[in-house]
């Protein structure tokens, strides 16, 4: 028997039960038996205003794989929680990267998200423009990068740290930019902004990027007048 608590998570975030059968075909759970897939046993309901739940009792068919998760903690998003419920190693960027963590096809994976998630399988999409552009550009191809900084000291914001660009630099040599808008970072030249997160903390918080660049680059947070950098 498998239990499961349709329960939110701290911020409002959405709890999930996904169903992978035999055959990798995914199925979303939600609160009734599904044919050949999973049977309701019991459940239990507890009334607690915002925190009110459901935890139910389930028998899975045979060879039937839950993946139980919330959206996720900084952006709300279905990637973030999955890579936390399925203990992903890296960063879930593509459609590939969602195929691996929930073990089934591309096709299955883009059917199912489509499906039932399209705006989340929107942004997905938009990855792959996104690095088909900067790889078409790009001698030996696109990769992906991740930057974070943030926390800046007293002398670090007098001089004026949140003003500061992201420099994409290859070979020693900028390629790139992303220029600070307000909350947001405009991307300029042979970079691409994949997604970006932020959250509070000392000095104004912190900011990190994923970001599509030609292979070998690097990303640096700096003044534009700091040349000599190691890298």
């Amino acid at each position: 028997m498998f239990e499961w608590s349709d329960r939110i998570g701290s911020r409002g975030r959405s709890a999930w039960l996904l169903l992978v059968d035999g055959e990798g075909r995914i199925h979303r759970f939600l609160g009734e038996n599904i044919s050949g897939v999973v049977a309701v046993i019991g459940t239990d309901y507890e009334k607690a205003g915002k925190w009110s739940h459901t935890t139910y009792r389930l028998e899975l068919a045979p060879g039937v794989r839950p993946i139980a998760g919330r959206d996720g903690w900084e952006t709300g998003r279905f990637v973030e929680g999955l890579r936390s419920a399925v203990h992903f190693e890296r960063p879930i960027d593509r459609w590939v990267d969602v195929a691996n963590a929930l073990g089934v096809t591309i096709s299955e994976t883009m059917r199912f998200l489509c499906e039932w998630r399209p705006k989340a399988a929107e942004a997905l999409d938009a990855v792959e423009k996104a690095i088909e552009a900067v790889d078409t550009l790009a001698d030996d191809g696109a990769e992906i990068i991740s930057i974070s900084f943030g926390g800046p000291n007293r002398r670090q914001r007098a001089e004026g740290f949140w003003s500061w660009p992201v420099l994409v630099l290859l070979d020693g040599e900028e390629i790139g930019r992303l220029v600070p808008e307000g909350s947001f970072y405009i991307p300029s030249g042979s970079v691409k902004l994949l997604a970006m997160e932020t959250s509070g903390g000392h000095g104004g918080g912190y900011v990190s990027m994923r970001l599509a660049v030609p292979a070998g680059a690097v990303a640096v947070h700096r003044r534009e007048e700091e040349e000599n950098i190691c890298l």
